[in-house]
């Protein structure tokens, strides 16, 4: 009975050394699927790879302006004016509200377009009376000194701009050329990427 128990216990004993070995393969092997598991989710989808750059969205600069139209119509009630709106260039806000750029002259003619989607009834003042015929090509826009009186725009489209940390803000406002009355206002504020994604000094006049 003695020679059996001592039998017994040493195939106990090599039984154990068997199987520890074994669990200890097994262990990495659940440990390294624990680890794949998170570079499993990245493959899917799921979540952004550690240190990876995301790109800063960016949109044109003519979706700016059609912000800015959209609070303009939302500004006048939904209520567009009848009579023809004249749309100027964006000028810089300084001492002489004079000084416009390039960023200035393309919101405005941004907002042109933006508008005249919108439903609302806007004067091109820079359509001259005549077309000139040249070896260039048929011109019909000119630059004149003044509003043409014919045209007879009551509202004009103006606004200011103003250089900050990040970026441009944009105020708009239409008003009344007879009584100067505010019929409409809007702000955006474009940042300085989208400005430089456009491949052109905006702010260069």
């Amino acid at each position: 009975m003695r020679i059996a128990g001592v039998f017994c216990l040493g195939l106990l004993v090599a039984g154990c050394q068997l199987i520890s070995p074994f669990a200890e393969q097994q262990a990495p092997g659940r440990a390294g699927q624990q680890q794949a598991e998170p570079f499993t989710q990245v493959a899917a989808g799921n979540y952004l790879p550690p240190n990876t750059a995301v790109m800063q969205p960016t949109k044109p600069l003519s979706d700016y302006a059609a912000d800015l139209a959209l609070q303009l119509l939302q500004s006048m009630q939904y209520q567009a004016p009848s009579q023809p709106i004249a749309i100027s260039s964006f000028v810089q806000l300084d001492t002489a509200l004079a000084h416009s750029n390039a960023l200035g002259n393309q919101l405005a003619e941004h907002l042109f377009v933006q508008l005249h989607r919108l439903g609302v009834v806007v004067a091109d003042i820079k359509v001259a009376r005549h077309i000139r015929v040249t070896p260039q090509g048929d011109i019909a826009l000119s630059r004149g000194a003044y509003l043409d009186k014919q045209q007879r725009a009551a509202y004009v489209l103006t606004g200011t701009m103003l250089q900050d940390n990040a970026g441009v803000v944009v105020n708009a406002r239409v008003v009344n050329l007879q009584s100067k009355a505010l019929l409409a206002s809007a702000q955006i504020h474009i940042p300085q990427f989208v400005l430089a994604s456009a491949q052109a000094n905006l702010l260069t006049p």
